[in-house]
């Protein structure tokens, strides 16, 4: 999908949109394009009837297509959903696996979210301070404020 029509979609679902942003997903749904599945799982059609149980599964379904394919927004997501169990029950499959996906794609807040999860050992993560601690620094470093802010609190104890 080609950068302007991705702004363009995004726009569209940031305005609610969506009966709009599905005709313009639909044929990039149909190639399988992963970025539309990205988006594609951030809503539901009122014309479709479906249950939110149902939008649930869709969802995830497309979240695993599109991180597969390569979509780091997705890859954090699914980290997220997984460490605190929505949709799913958290001990499926592990956070760590989604997060260190959206790290390697190049999600730079991936590393603060992670890094700080390892640091203090949270949900299913298990605690690795220096690591954490080398993430939270390198998202710093990327300009994700809350990583900074967070290492302010950690070098002043």
């Amino acid at each position: 999908m080609e950068n302007s029509i991705k702004q363009h979609a995004e726009e569209l679902l940031e305005n609610g949109e969506v009966e709009a942003l599905y005709k313009l997903l639909s044929p990039y749904l149909e190639k399988d394009d992963p970025y539309a599945q990205f988006l594609y799982s951030s809503f539901s059609l009122e014309s479709s009837g479906e249950t939110e149980e149902e939008f649930e599964v869709r969802s995830m379904k497309l979240l695993e297509l599109a991180s597969a394919g390569g979509v780091a927004e997705a890859s954090y997501r699914l980290g997220v959903i997984y460490l605190y169990g929505d949709f799913v029950e958290s001990a499926t499959k592990s956070s760590s696996e989604y997060f260190e996906r959206a790290i390697t794609q190049g999600h730079a807040h991936s590393k603060f979210t992670y890094g700080f999860n390892l640091y203090y050992g949270f949900g299913d993560v298990k605690q690795d301070k220096a690591r954490g601690l080398h993430l939270m620094e390198e998202a710093a470093a990327e300009g994700i404020v809350s990583a900074a802010e967070e290492l302010k609190l950690i070098y002043s104890k």
